[in-house]
């Protein structure tokens, strides 16, 4: 499966031109400040608020691979348990990565999917 998903990153990334992504990075860099800022503020795992935080970096993964919500599960975890990722967005603002997890962990139950199950589709 891990090389379908290669195939259609692959893909999606040689459609895309410079001003592709410029718009791609300009949503990322977004998204990681608000998800920086309502980390900060308080927002709590399962909130309204923050389950459209998680659904825009679902949608934003979707735009490299479809990426269900078990998959943005098994996404969370691997932010959590490998290396670099951490540094990644704990640089936004400590314990963003664990709090990550948590905001894709209560939304993808939202959508039925139960995080110590969820496997990658």
């Amino acid at each position: 499966m891990f090389h379908l998903i290669q195939w259609k990153y692959a893909e999606r990334a040689a459609e895309r031109t410079p001003e592709d992504w410029k718009r791609v990075a300009a949503r990322t860099d977004a998204l990681i400040a608000d998800l920086g800022a309502a980390m900060r503020a308080g927002l709590a795992p399962g909130s309204e608020e923050a389950n459209a935080l998680a659904e825009r970096h679902r949608a934003l993964m979707s735009g490299y691979f479809d990426c269900t919500h078990a998959m943005q599960v098994c996404l969370g975890r691997m932010f959590v348990d490998e290396a670099g990722w951490a540094e990644y967005y704990d640089a936004v603002e400590p314990g963003l990565t664990v709090w990550l997890r948590d905001v894709i962990f209560a939304n993808a139950e939202v959508h039925g999917v139960d995080p110590e199950s969820a496997r990658w589709e």
